[in-house]
């Protein structure tokens, strides 16, 4: 998005606050007047009037209409544009992340130099790329943007700096495994146009100055269970939760935590069922006890990773 109403435009729409130096990445929703969640996005500013907008790939073309109709008529002066096929995404991410990225950049990526939820220009494997750094796993980690012609070089620049550190190219079952573990959402399947940020679980991105119509006090919130034991139980999603002898909520995402070694799961559940309340999965016909925890099962100081 790029002019001099694109500033305004995003700061109508999403719910956190857009207006931040450059080189800010911002976390938020696109919002309805009512609330309701529209996108899971990040903003990343680039200059003064021009930003970067990344949302989940099922969602580009509805996203990029629904902010068009957004402006029309009250930001005249805002260009949108699409640049998927201009641009390669890469996602380096784990506790090991800055020595890779040290391997193969001289650009400076300490703490102290690229804080997190920054962007920055680097140079990897004599390509100019935009690096941001955040991760969907709640772990050390970049995004990294590039030009597709570039990409595959990029890409095995930093396979052959991380093989000391036994990197590996992991997919998106891995992705769910991990950012369930940090209580991290997906749009449409644990969210959507229904629910407000404060159901969500997502209250810290609502910028209150901005939306105070948005009701904080809630009758129903996502929360995360820990479904079964320690082995492998097939839960798909869609399951029906039961407490006090009745359906309260039915499972939205589902994954295994390989590093807590849990069954997870989300459900909107009443409010009053908070973390330590007990509830039973219907999974093939049979109850599995299971207990509301807290929104991240894996809570940061268990991590490796260190911002530091």
């Amino acid at each position: 998005l790029s002019g001099p109403d694109a500033l305004p435009h995003l700061e109508r729409v999403a719910g956190n606050l857009i207006d931040r130096p450059v080189g800010s990445v911002v976390y938020t929703q696109l919002l309805e007047k009512n609330g309701g969640i529209v996108a899971d996005v990040t903003i990343t500013r680039l200059s003064q009037d021009r930003f970067q907008l990344v949302t989940g790939a099922g969602f580009v073309n509805s996203d990029l209409g629904w902010l068009r109709l957004q402006a029309s008529g009250e930001s005249p002066q805002v260009g949108i544009r699409e640049t998927s096929d201009e641009l390669s995404g890469i996602g380096l991410w784990g506790p090991d992340a800055r020595d890779v990225m040290q391997r193969v950049t001289v650009g400076d990526v300490s703490d102290s130099a690229f804080p997190f939820m920054t962007a920055q220009p680097l140079r990897i494997a004599n390509t100019n790329l935009l690096a941001q750094r955040v991760t969907y796993v709640g772990e050390l980690g970049w995004e990294l943007y590039v030009d597709p012609a570039r990409a595959g070089q990029v890409w095995d620049r930093l396979l052959d700096a991380g093989r000391d550190f036994g990197i590996t190219p992991g997919g998106y079952r891995v992705l769910d495994s991990l950012r369930m573990e940090k209580g991290y959402r997906y749009y449409g399947t644990d969210m959507g146009p229904l629910d407000t940020p404060f159901e969500a679980g997502l209250g810290f991105c609502v910028h209150r100055d901005k939306w105070p119509s948005i009701r904080r006090e809630v009758s129903r919130r996502l929360r995360t269970l820990a479904v079964g034991a320690e082995e492998y139980v097939p839960i798909y999603g869609g399951e029906a939760v039961h407490g006090d002898g009745r359906v309260v909520g039915r499972l939205r995402s589902c994954a295994y935590g390989f590093t807590v070694r849990k069954n997870l799961a989300y459900s909107y559940l009443p409010v009053e069922l908070k973390p330590g309340a007990q509830v039973d999965v219907e999974v093939f016909g049979q109850m599995v006890p299971a207990v509301v925890t807290q929104d991240a099962v894996l809570a940061k100081h268990e991590l490796k990773q260190r911002a530091s």
